[in-house]
């Protein structure tokens, strides 16, 4: 029988988890503490969208809001949904990274995997990377919101104008990172 101390009893607390990079993914990146949530929500797969809510047995409308095809998935909303992946080669066309263009991701079946393939690709500024990405992830979810509960409807083309315009909100208020990164022109 062993003695008990502090330390064994926050070990045997962590006995089975799983490590995860959610520091250096989102906690590290600079976004208000909204958005840092959301994503550490939705990268564990733990947001309402429709898969979800059906799971429970609450009514819900089960096709994705953005492109009216597929059911709503955390995974699908981010980066499957073809209004979203418009989004997001628009994003890519504007910062000039042709590997946030979402052709040339790689299949992935979790919101974790595509988060962790996206946050690091090479030869990009990490921290302002991860930083778009919240951002990017945020007003997504945003104007998925506004579908669902005000019925109304930005094009993928105004929702990155959107975007733009909380990037240098962003950098005022502190996201300096971003500011040498993209164009505001």
């Amino acid at each position: 029988m062993g003695e008990y101390t502090t330390a064994s009893a926050y070990n045997a607390q962590l006995l089975g988890t799983t490590a995860t990079n959610f520091n250096r993914l989102i906690w590290k990146a600079w976004a208000p503490h909204k958005c840092k949530t959301f994503a550490w929500l939705i990268i564990q797969n733990r947001v309402w969208t429709s898969d979800k809510l059906a799971t429970r047995g609450w009514p819900n409308g089960s096709i994705c809001p953005l492109c009216r095809r597929t059911q709503e998935t955390a995974l699908h909303l981010l980066a499957a949904c073809r209004y979203t992946r418009r989004v997001w080669a628009a994003l890519a066309e504007w910062v000039t990274c042709e590997q946030l263009n979402p052709s040339q991701w790689r299949q992935t079946s979790t919101v974790l995997d595509w988060w962790e393939a996206t946050a690091n690709i090479q030869e990009t500024p990490k921290k302002t990377l991860r930083t778009l990405m919240l951002l990017v992830a945020w007003k997504i979810w945003n104007e998925r919101n506004r579908r669902t509960f005000q019925q109304k409807e930005l094009s993928a083309t105004s929702l990155l104008a959107k975007i733009k315009e909380e990037a240098k909100t962003w950098v005022l208020a502190g996201a300096i990172s971003l500011n040498s990164w993209l164009s505001f022109s």
